[in-house]
């Protein structure tokens, strides 16, 4: 008779620890899936942060372009209204060098505020 009480205390002890272990295993299962979820949200949220990062620093690089491409072309037509012709030579224009060297400081004038505006933006970030 002893045996048996033991047999089934023992029995009732094993049971119990085995609804114990069963769970904490779904409770660390599910612990281990709210991680993997958080894991692949993160993730996401890191691969949009990458992308907007990559299309805002192109956006400023094509801004940066267009900036010297205007600063050239404002360049160019100064340059255009103080040609002087040539004298006896139809067809030919002369460019005082002042005029020159006057057209070329603006550029650089121009592609250094280009820059600086450039610089300033890549630095404030989006």
């Amino acid at each position: 008779m002893l045996k048996k009480v033991i047999a089934v205390v023992l029995i009732v002890l094993a049971a119990g620890s085995w609804f114990y272990l069963d769970r904490l295993n779904k409770e660390e299962i599910r612990l281990a899936e709210v991680a993997r979820q958080e894991m692949i949200k993160a993730r996401a949220e890191a691969a949009a942060r990458a992308e907007a990062q990559t299309r805002f620093e192109a956006q400023i690089k094509a801004e940066l372009e267009t900036c010297k491409a205007e600063a050239e072309k404002a360049r160019d037509a100064s340059l255009e209204a103080r040609k002087i012709p040539a004298k006896r030579k139809p067809g030919q224009f002369t460019l005082p060098p002042a005029a020159q060297a006057e057209a070329e400081q603006a550029l650089a004038t121009a592609y250094a505020a280009c820059q600086s505006s450039y610089d300033s933006r890549r630095a404030g970030g989006m």
